[in-house]
């Protein structure tokens, strides 16, 4: 069965997190929308963070009625930043917890997305860097490269794209297409 994923992203995105993720739930067949959360409605041109350029699908107030099985969010300061006062975004993200369904967050967008939006309640939850910690109210699991926890699946950095991209297969799709992407990618990972 598809899987319907929001992947929202603005100026400043981590290019590698952002690339690395959106191909991996791609080849698991996974139904990608990429939404700009830029403030400008204008254009879907998104400008990362090393000035690689992105094309996104729709603004993301376009799909803002629409349901996800997933909504994933890396990093990228301006990007975070961005996202977290990204109100649609953030209703968005409220709906989707009170509705039971995925939120994947990386790097910094763990604390300073959801754990600033109060959206990290009674959820283990890792980011990066550690200092950011200080947003997540569990902390027992800030050490760990990927944490799952109440439908919320985080992880730390571009270090652990691919890791934390097969973990969301894993949970999406299940273990065997996990096993599948990891075995094209020549990678080990906790399927």
């Amino acid at each position: 069965m598809t899987k319907k994923i929001l992947f929202p992203i603005s100026d400043g995105v981590e290019d590698t997190e952002f690339v690395s993720v959106a191909d991996v739930l791609r080849r698991a067949g996974g139904d990608l929308i990429i939404a700009s959360a830029n403030p400008s409605t204008s254009s879907l041109r998104v400008v990362g963070e090393k000035n690689i350029r992105f094309e996104a699908d729709n603004h993301i107030t376009e799909v803002k009625d629409q349901k996800f099985d997933l909504i994933v969010i890396v990093g990228g300061d301006r990007n975070s930043e961005t996202l977290s006062k990204c109100e649609t975004l953030i209703t968005m993200l409220r709906r989707q917890r009170e509705e039971g369904r995925w939120i994947a967050a990386l790097c910094s967008t763990p604390a300073i997305v959801l754990g600033q939006n109060g959206l990290l309640e009674g959820v283990r939850a890792t980011c990066h860097p550690e200092e950011l910690s200080k947003f997540i109210p569990d902390k027992s699991a800030i050490g760990e490269r990927i944490v799952v926890s109440n439908n919320v699946i985080t992880s730390k950095s571009a270090g652990t794209a691919l890791e934390f991209a097969c973990k969301i297969v894993e949970s999406l799709f299940g273990k065997g297409c996990c096993d599948t992407i990891a075995r094209e990618y020549l990678i080990n990972c906790s399927c």
